[in-house]
């Protein structure tokens, strides 16, 4: 954690060159990678950290006090690490032997097509928003086919370099540019098949037995709630920003008070926004001890408390957002200045809370059937 801390002045001071850049600067990544942010999923057995997720989560809150577009590729890097350490031994010393601090970004998404050849796949395509491809030599692309035996569609993902890849500069977004979430293409590309993962060992536990000794991970939540991280630490970081403001003096257009910080309506609106920063991260410490704990004893969630789960990240995220939004009213419009870092926050909140896997709606409909003990399919995504 301290590490992460001593970034935030350094990651703030680029984060506007990182925005305007649609990627994170160049002492970004120099100073997140020497720092060891992009090794914190990477088995010990290969020179990282091996990190569970609370402690991933907690450095991710911390990185977004001052860039909200670092600390999210450095979850994308927690996530991605955690899909290849499910590889072979081989496979994993491929990656990480020379360079510890290589990092794999990707989506779990199926897109392209895949073409059975001899030992492997052949994959072409476009899978889009890809966080982190720019800094990544390592890309997983999800894709689906049909297991010859059962006869069931299966989903997986294929590692490949990201140098054999194109880069689609797609990513003209309002928020989270700094990301560099473009889209990747593949033409023809050869994946053996000791470079697949497939989503259904995954979740019954099978690739555990490569590495008996590390954590077992549950898709999708050992991956995702480093990215509510994210929001979380957005949110906090305009809570302290704007009461800083508040009680430095700012002055009121109000003509009741002198100060806005004397007015009743602003100090309530600061506790609602205080109470779902604290609603968040304790929804997502919650969630993130869960899954730690059962990962440590080799378990997967039962359904029902995954489905809770997946509404603890969802019900975060929307906290967080809700909470900033609030904050922004008692900024006042003069947030919404180009070059603002209060500008930055909304526009990055507002945009990486509509990311498919904290859809509240869709966390809903699960946990509420979860709970109603009514039918849910038989997906290794759930």
């Amino acid at each position: 954690m301290g590490a992460a801390r001593s970034l935030v002045a350094l990651l703030a001071a680029e984060a506007g060159r990182s925005d305007a850049a649609r990627r994170l600067t160049d002492a970004s990544v120099v100073a997140l990678r020497q720092s060891g942010m992009f090794r914190l999923g990477t088995p010990a057995a290969q020179g990282g950290h091996g990190l569970g997720v609370r402690t991933a989560v907690e450095v991710c809150e911390a990185l977004a006090h001052g860039c909200a577009a670092s600390s999210w590729i450095v979850a994308i890097a927690y996530g991605g690490n955690l899909f290849a350490a499910q590889l072979p031994d081989d496979e994993r010393a491929a990656l990480w032997k020379d360079d510890p601090d290589a990092f794999v970004c990707g989506t779990a998404q199926p897109s392209g097509t895949a073409r059975r050849t001899v030992g492997g796949w052949t994959l072409s395509g476009r899978w889009p928003w890809m966080s982190g491809i720019h800094h990544a030599p390592w890309t997983l692309l999800g894709f689906g086919w049909t297991d010859e035996k059962r006869g069931t569609p299966e989903r997986g993902l294929a590692l490949v370099p990201t140098s054999a890849l194109t880069v689609e500069d797609v990513w003209h977004m309002a928020g989270m540019r700094g990301t560099g979430s473009c889209a990747a293409v593949a033409a023809e590309v050869y994946v053996p098949d000791a470079r697949v993962v497939s989503l259904t060992e995954l979740a019954d536990g099978s690739y555990r037995r490569r590495h008996p000794g590390e954590p077992r991970i549950t898709f999708h939540l050992s991956i995702n709630l480093p990215l509510v991280a994210t929001a979380v630490g957005v949110a906090a970081a305009t809570l302290d920003r704007v009461v800083g403001a508040l009680t430095g003096g700012r002055r009121a257009v109000s003509p009741l008070y002198e100060l806005t910080a004397d007015a009743p309506a602003h100090q309530l609106n600061v506790v609602d926004a205080a109470v779902l920063v604290d609603t968040a991260r304790l929804h997502l410490h919650r969630a993130a001890d869960v899954v730690d704990a059962e990962a440590r004893a080799g378990r997967r969630p039962e359904l029902p408390e995954r489905a809770r789960l997946r509404m603890d990240a969802a019900h975060a995220v929307r906290c967080a957002r809700d909470a900033v939004g609030l904050l922004l009213d008692s900024a006042g419009a003069g947030s919404f200045a180009d070059g603002s870092v209060l500008q930055r926050a909304w526009r990055d909140i507002d945009t990486a809370s509509r990311h498919a896997a904290f859809s509240v709606q869709t966390s809903k409909e699960i946990y509420g059937r979860a709970l109603l003990g009514r039918e849910l399919p038989s997906s290794p995504v759930l």
